[in-house]
């Protein structure tokens, strides 16, 4: 995975602490640095429903970077 998509996601993250939306994606990039975890299956989907509804190209693109990364 990019690390620049893991910083985006985490600026991302940090600038809307509290939502539930950060708070699962700031799990997933911790994740993403110790794979000794295997995510879950509604992991992705929970993933793949906030990639799809993104605006910002920049948050979607690192996170379709953390998708693919962390699911193939």
């Amino acid at each position: 995975m990019k690390e620049f998509s893991r910083i985006t996601i985490e600026q991302y993250c940090m600038a809307h602490r509290g939502t539930k939306k950060s708070r699962f994606l700031w799990d997933l990039v911790e994740l993403s640095y110790n794979m000794e975890c295997e995510p879950e299956d509604w992991e992705a989907l929970q993933l793949e429903q906030y990639i799809n509804r993104e605006k910002s190209p920049e948050l979607k693109e690192a996170l379709e970077d953390l998708d693919e990364f962390l699911f193939g």
